[in-house]
C-alpha cells in the first residue's frame, strides 16, 4: 500500500512538473500547424540571421581603421551568432517533442546559459553605442577611442558570460522531458532574475535617456560650416549625415531589441519570480513572447543594410573582391 502511495505521489509530482513547464500548453493544447508556423519562424531567424549576422562581421574585418561604433556592432553580430546557431535549433528540438531521446540534461543547461550570456551582453553593448552615439551627436567625437571599445566589448561577453553561468545549476530537463527550469532552486532562480532584471531596467533607462538627449541635435545635423570654406563646408555636412545615419541605426536596433528581448524578459521575470500558475492560455502567451527575441537576431543586419549606406558601400565592395579574386584564380588556372 505504502508503495503504491509512494508510486502515486511520484507521478503527481511529475504531472505537476510536466504542466509548469511553459512548452507544456504549446505542445499539446496547441493545434500541430501552431507548432509548424513556430518551426518555420525560427528557421527563417535562422536563414536571415546567420548570413547576414556573418556578414557584419566580415565586413567589420575589412575595416583598416575600425571606430568605436564598429566594435559594438561588431560584438552585436557575434552575439547574435551565437544565439541563432545555439538557442535556435534547440527550440525546435523542445517543440519537435524530440529533446528529451538524445539530449543530455548538461545541453539544457547549455542552453540557458548561451541565450543569457547573449542576452545580457547584448544590453551592455546596446547601451554603450547610445553612449557612444550621444557623444557623436553632441561633440562630434567618439568618448572612446576604438581600442578601448573593443576592450569593453570583450570584458563585456565575459561578464555575461559569468551572469549566466547559474544556468548550469538552475535549468536542466524535468522529469517531463522538458528543458526548463529546475522547480527545486526556485528561490536562487528569483535572486539571480532579480540580477538580470536590475541590469535590464539600469542599461534601458540609460539608453533611452541618451537617445532623447540626442533628439533635439538631429535639427543640426546638417548644419553647415562658416561660408566661404567651400570643400571643408561640404566634407562637414557629409560627416554629419552619416553620423546621423548611424545614430537613427543603432536606435533602431535599440527599439528592436526593447520591443523583441527588453520587455517580454522583464514579464517573464517578473510571472517566474512570483511562482503563480498562470493557466494554459497564459503559459502559451508567454512561450510565445520569449521566441520573439529571435527578430532582434536577424533584424540588426537588415536594418544595417536599409539605412546605412556605408555598411552597404562595404558590403557590396567585399563582394566584388571576391569576385574579382575568383575571376583572378580562374585565369591564373588556365
Amino acid at each position: 500500500m505504502d508503495s503504491l502511495n509512494e508510486t502515486s505521489m511520484t507521478n503527481d509530482t511529475t504531472e505537476i512538473s510536466y504542466d509548469n513547464t511553459l512548452e507544456h500548453p504549446v505542445l499539446h493544447f496547441t493545434p500541430e500547424g501552431f507548432v509548424h508556423g513556430l518551426h518555420a519562424f525560427i528557421a527563417l531567424a535562422m536563414l536571415l540571421g546567420l548570413p547576414g549576422n556573418i556578414l557584419v562581421v566580415l565586413v567589420h574585418r575589412k575595416i583598416t581603421t575600425p571606430t568605436a561604433t564598429d566594435w559594438v556592432v561588431f560584438y552585436l553580430a557575434v552575439c547574435d551568432i551565437a544565439s541563432l546557431a545555439v538557442c535556435g535549433p534547440s527550440y525546435m528540438l523542445i517543440t519537435s517533442k524530440v529533446w528529451n531521446n538524445f539530449m543530455p540534461s548538461f545541453f539544457c543547461s547549455l542552453h540557458f546559459m548561451i541565450m543569457h550570456t547573449c542576452y545580457i551582453a547584448s544590453t551592455s553593448l546596446i547601451t554603450a553605442s547610445a553612449v557612444i552615439r550621444r557623444s557623436v551627436m553632441i561633440t562630434n567625437q567618439e568618448p572612446i577611442s576604438a581600442r578601448k571599445s573593443k576592450l569593453f566589448g570583450a570584458i563585456s561577453i565575459l561578464l555575461a558570460i559569468g551572469l549566466g553561468s547559474p544556468s548550469f545549476v538552475l535549468n536542466k530537463n524535468s522529469p517531463s522531458g522538458y528543458c526548463y527550469y529546475d522547480q527545486q532552486k526556485a528561490q536562487l532562480q528569483t535572486i539571480v532574475y532579480g540580477v538580470y532584471l536590475l541590469i535590464i531596467l539600469i542599461s534601458n533607462v540609460v539608453t533611452c535617456v541618451c537617445y532623447l538627449n540626442i533628439i533635439p541635435k538631429f535639427r543640426n545635423a546638417a548644419r553647415v560650416a562658416p561660408t566661404g570654406l567651400g570643400n571643408i563646408n561640404d566634407a562637414f555636412i557629409r560627416t554629419r549625415q552619416a553620423a546621423r545615419k548611424a545614430t537613427i541605426c543603432l536606435a533602431l536596433v535599440f527599439v528592436v531589441f526593447l520591443f523583441t528581448q527588453a520587455v517580454p524578459l522583464i514579464f517573464v521575470i517578473i510571472v517566474n519570480a512570483s511562482n503563480h500558475n498562470v493557466g494554459v492560455t497564459m503559459s502559451t502567451l508567454i512561450f510565445l513572447l520569449t521566441r520573439l527575441y529571435f527578430i532582434n537576431n536577424f533584424a540588426n543586419p537588415l536594418i544595417y543594410l536599409s539605412i546605412n549606406s556605408r555598411f552597404r558601400n562595404r558590403a557590396r565592395s567585399l563582394f566584388q573582391r571576391s569576385g574579382n579574386n575568383s575571376n583572378i584564380t580562374t585565369i591564373a588556372s588556365r
